[in-house]
Formats: structure tokens, C-alpha cells, sequence
């Protein structure tokens, strides 16, 4: 035992022949991977014996080493590896041993370094290299993972992308006092004071087409006019034109448009669910709104001053109204109004707001329809509620009036509506054959006073007020001395004065006196508009009017609603409905003592 060397001091043939077969691999400009797997080593501990750096030791200079695979990661440290001499020999102290047989499988070593090279060439979708000590070659190909793809996205066109600016779609006139409007369609404001008082300046719209006669609609403070898919701004004269397809106009004020956007793959069935653009005065979107329910004609859509929020009545399933409050700051959607549905009653019908003289807020009235009335019983109206709402969507009261429609005064105190009463003694079913105005408190709703034998329902569809500006007396239709017209009644029911006629009629249609009614301006309490085409100054005595020679004028309220300095007239009539007259009028007188309760009105 003490002769023999220390086993360190041996030389290894296996090293030797390593080395040759290292460097006839070189020869033969084999890949490293390979050179790895022939010698039984990782491919880092290749790099090193080919650069003749320590096992585990990057290269100093790769430029002259073979390329590296697709997908070869960089080198790896192998647990377990012997560390390597300087050229790849063991010390010369040591003995040597004899050559290991030949192995016809791959090393545990080898093992582990193909399956790293293999790990990381598949994971890039590359390929590699398998050997065996047989010489014999196999490529092995790996399907390249299939790289994820975003899907296409369809670019959303922005809300009010139909609407482009336009010119010359509206062709203006000027017209000087007296001088008849001719043409059959148009929109037109007479002013009203001043030295232009009587002038008249129209817009037409350059194309009106072949087909049905265009509507013309103006914005409550006369800014605005729209005719078919076009709007037009007097005050800068821009105009804007959109697709009927695309988008269809709501409603607009002065400082806000309503659009809502058409989707004709939308199913309306079973609730129609719609979209809702509001704009500014530049037509810019401030917000979008989704909605469920049809619109209501009876209740246009209508603005908080300064055009931040809008205010729309959409009908529910079983038609039942909602009144929202669409907020442009926001963006949001709320429902201000949805009144309950009660037991025996059939449907609830809104009617158009009024602007509350505080500035601050409105008067909204509905009406609930009993679903059994009695055949000779008014309008069939079962109660009318006037609910103050604050332009914030706050509510401030709700007061019950037992009449048809409710004008309610602009200061809110009174409110005032026509219905047919039942006579006292007679059988239930049993009512009078003249109408009469019930004036009630605004809060509590008890009458004041009753004008007997008079109508607030007149007018050919004449919407707007009934009550003068400054709430001091209210418009009725009545009959006095025989002769039916139109007369002033005081606030306090203490007087009655008649209203002079209108000047010669154009046109047979405003022969019916019904259809020439009185509106009272919302401004200003000495102005009042007869039929749409005249315009009385109380305060002077003074007609203004205009003369029309082709056609009579169409629904459009003859008061802008923010102001009296023009009177607005739209052609050409539309048909419409028509509402019979269910009482006649006999001679008008105010009744004061009346019961708290209405007596059974």
C-alpha cells in the first residue's frame, strides 16, 4: 500500500481521447450542441473546453464560435459537472487509467444538457440537434407555437360622426311689414316692438324635395330652426346637415341639441332601448345616454337654461310614462318622475311643463285616465297633479286638481283648468251642458273661484301659456252679451275684460274662432297672439300681423317660450287630430263662493 502512487497523480487516457475527438469535431465544424452530446458534457462546459476557459466560465471572445441555434438560451450551470484543467487535461501526477467502454445510450450528463437545449429551443418554436456515439444524425423539428394575434378592432365612429357642417341648405327672406309670405313652406319671426315692429324675416329650406311637405320647428329662444336632417343657427348662420339613417333631431333649445342616434338592427320589441347625444350650442357632444321607451309627442323633450341637463318623457310598458333627467356634466341618467300605477285607472298622460318664474325650477302636470268613465263625463280625466321639480331633478311639492289639462300660473300660486261639472240633485251620470274654469291654489289645490261658461282648451292645437306673464290674470275663451271671444280675467276673480278681435282673416280656416285663440306672451303681460298670424299690444292698442296667400300655418307655438321680441309662424299646415267640442258655452260670469272641496266639481 505505501508503494502505490496517489491516485491523483495518474494520467487518464480518457482525457486524451476526449480531447482528440474534441478537436476532430472542430475539424469537421460540428454544431456545439452536438460537440456537447459527443462528449457527454453541458454545452456551457463546450464553450469552455473549445476556448480553453474553465468549466462554467464564460468565453472571453465567441467570435470565432459557431453560431448559436434558434431558441438556445445562454449558458447554464450544470449541478454535478467535474471542474475542467486549463486545456481541457487532468494534473500529470496522475496515472493512467483504462479507456471506458464504449456507451451506446446518451450520459446522464448528455441527458440533462439535451434537455436543456431542447427545453429552450422549443419554448422559441426553433429546432435542434440529437446525436448519439453511432455517428448517425437525426433532426428533430418542433412545430413553431403559434404566436397570439389581437384581434382586428373595428374603429367606433364618434356619436354625432354624421353631422358635417353645410352651406346653403336654408335660403333666407326679409319681408317688410304687410308684405304677404308666399312660397307654401317656411319658417318666419315677426317682431314685435321697435321701429322694425312688423318685419319679417324666413327661412327656407334650398331643397325641400318632391315628397312630403318639410316641418319646420324653431328652439324655445328662436336660435335655432331645423327643417328635415338639416339645423340652422340664425345667430351665426352656421348649418349642419346629417343622415336621416344615422341621426334623428329631438329636441333643441338655444343652448342644446338632443339627438338620438338610429339603429335600424335594434329590435324595438318588446322596449324600445335607444341611444341619446346631447350637445352644446356648437353641436360638440357633452354627453351619451341609453334609454328604455317611445318618445311622447305630448311632452317634447325640453332644457335646463344654459343647456347642461335635458329633460325627456319616455313611455313605459304598459303605457306608463317616465320623466328623465339627462345630466350633460355627468353623463348620467335619472329617473325624476315615474308616477305609480293605481288600481282602477288605465294610463297617465304628461302634458307640456312651465318654466317656474323663480328661475329655478318647473311645473310638470300629468293626468291619470280612469279606465271606466262615464260617457258624458268632460274629458275623462279622473285627476290632474301638478309636481314643482327643481331643474336639478329635487322635488318641491305635488299639488291634486280635479280638472282636464292645468295651466299653472309662473309664480305657481294658481293653477287653472276647464271641466264639465255634474249636477247637483241629478242622477250620478248626469252633467252640464256648458264647460266651466275651475281656478284652484297652487299648494293645496282648493277652488277659488269658478268662471262659468268657459273654455281654456281652444286654439288648433295651441299649446304655451293661458296665464299672463306676471301672473296677474289668466285667458279664457267666454261668451259676454252674446258675442264669443276671448276675455282677461283677473287673478282674484273680481274682474272680466274682453279681448278685441283680430283683424280680417286671410284664409276660411281662421273664420272659426276657436282656431284663431288667444296666447298670452311669456314675458311680457300686454302681448297677446291671436291664430299664430296677429299680435295685440294691449299697452298701445296695436295689431301686427302676417299676411299668408298660399298656405295656413302648422302647430309651431307662436311664442319662442324665453321671450315676446318675435312671434314665430311655420308652414304649411300638417294635419292633425281633431278634437270635438264636448260643451258649448252660454253666457260666462265668475261664481266665488264655492265649497272648499270643489262641491263635487
Amino acid at each position: 500500500m505505501a508503494d502505490r502512487e496517489p491516485r491523483e497523480a495518474r494520467l487518464t487516457e480518457g482525457t486524451g481521447a476526449t480531447s482528440r475527438l474534441l478537436k476532430e469535431l472542430l475539424a469537421q465544424g460540428r454544431p456545439v450542441a452536438e460537440i456537447a452530446v459527443r462528449l457527454g458534457i453541458s454545452v456551457p462546459d463546450a464553450h469552455a473546453r473549445i476556448s480553453g476557459a474553465p468549466p462554467g466560465r464564460a468565453a472571453p471572445d465567441e467570435s470565432g464560435l459557431p453560431p448559436s441555434l434558434p431558441g438556445e438560451g445562454p449558458p447554464a450551470t450544470v449541478a454535478g459537472t467535474p471542474p475542467a484543467r486549463p486545456g481541457g487535461l487532468a494534473p500529470a501526477t496522475r496515472q493512467p487509467r483504462p479507456p471506458a467502454p464504449p456507451r451506446r445510450g446518451l450520459s446522464r450528463r448528455a441527458l440533462l444538457a439535451l434537455t436543456a437545449a431542447g427545453v429552450a429551443g422549443a419554448a422559441t418554436g426553433g429546432w435542434f440537434l440529437a446525436t448519439r456515439e453511432t455517428r448517425e444524425s437525426e433532426t428533430v423539428v418542433r412545430p413553431p407555437r403559434p404566436v397570439p394575434v389581437p384581434p382586428t378592432l373595428t374603429p367606433v365612429p364618434p356619436p354625432l360622426a354624421a353631422l358635417r357642417p353645410a352651406t346653403n341648405v336654408f335660403r333666407e327672406l326679409a319681408l317688410a311689414p304687410g308684405e304677404p309670405v308666399s312660397g307654401g313652406h317656411g319658417i318666419f319671426f315677426m317682431e314685435t316692438r321697435g321701429e322694425g315692429a312688423g318685419s319679417v324675416r324666413g327661412w327656407q329650406l334650398t331643397e325641400p324635395g318632391n315628397g312630403e311637405a318639410p316641418v319646420y320647428r324653431a328652439s324655445t329662444g328662436g336660435r335655432f330652426l331645423a327643417a328635415g336632417s338639416a339645423l340652422h343657427d340664425r345667430f351665426s348662420g352656421r348649418s349642419w346637415e346629417w343622415s336621416e339613417d344615422q341621426l334623428r333631431l329631438v329636441g333643441f333649445s338655444d343652448e342644446a341639441v338632443l339627438f338620438e342616434q338610429v339603429d335600424p338592427e335594434r329590435k324595438p320589441f318588446p322596449v324600445k332601448v335607444a341611444r341619446y347625444v346631447l350637445a352644446d350650442e356648437n353641436l360638440e357632444e357633452r354627453a351619451v345616454f341609453e334609454l328604455k321607451g317611445a318618445q311622447l309627442p305630448s311632452t317634447p323633450p325640453f332644457f335646463e337654461p344654459g343647456g347642461r341637463r335635458a329633460f325627456l318623457a319616455l313611455e313605459q310598458p304598459q303605457q306608463y310614462p317616465a320623466l328623465f333627467l339627462l345630466d350633460g356634466s355627468t353623463g348620467h341618467a335619472t329617473t325624476i318622475l315615474a308616477p305609480q300605477r293605481q288600481r282602477a285607472l288605465q294610463r297617465i298622460l304628461f302634458h307640456a311643463p312651465t318654466p317656474a318664474s323663480d328661475g329655478d325650477s318647473f311645473l310638470f302636470p300629468f293626468s291619470y285616465w280612469p279606465t271606466r268613465p262615464p260617457l258624458t263625463l268632460g274629458y275623462g280625466i279622473f285627476a290632474t297633479f301638478v309636481a314643482r321639480v327643481g331643474w336639478t331633478g329635487d322635488h318641491r311639492g305635488v299639488t291634486r286638481v280635479r280638472v282636464d289639462r292645468a295651466f299653472v300660473s309662473p309664480d305657481g300660486s294658481l293653477v287653472a283648468g276647464e271641466r264639465v261639472l255634474a249636477i247637483q240633485g241629478a242622477p250620478p251620470d248626469t252633467f252640464e251642458e256648458t264647460s266651466t274654469v275651475l281656478v284652484m291654489d297652487g299648494e293645496s289645490g282648493r277652488i277659488r273661484f269658478r268662471i262659468r261658461s268657459a273654455r281654456l282648451n281652444y286654439g288648433d292645437e295651441l299649446g304655451g301659456l293661458r296665464w299672463l306673464a306676471d301672473s296677474s290674470g289668466l285667458v279664457v275663451q267666454s261668451r259676454i252679451d252674446g258675442k264669443v271671444g276671448y276675455s282677461l280675467v283677473s287673478a282674484d276673480g273680481s274682474s272680466i275684460e274682453q279681448l278685441p278681435d283680430p283683424p280680417s282673416a286671410s284664409s276660411a280656416w281662421f273664420q272659426h274662432r276657436d282656431v284663431r285663440g288667444a296666447a298670452p306672451s311669456p314675458d311680457d303681460p300686454s302681448l297677446f297672439a291671436f291664430g299664430r298670424t296677429d299680435v295685440y299690444d294691449r299697452a298701445s292698442d296695436r295689431w301686427l300681423g302676417v299676411q299668408l296667400t298660399e298656405s295656413d300655418p302648422s302647430h309651431v307655438g307662436p311664442w319662442g317660450g324665453s321671450g315676446s321680441e318675435e312671434a314665430v309662424l311655420a308652414l304649411p299646415h300638417l294635419p292633425h287630430r281633431v278634437y270635438p267640442l264636448l260643451a258649448s258655452l252660454d253666457e260666462t260670469h265668475i261664481e266665488q263662493n264655492v265649497p272648499m272641496e270643489g262641491g263635487g266639481a
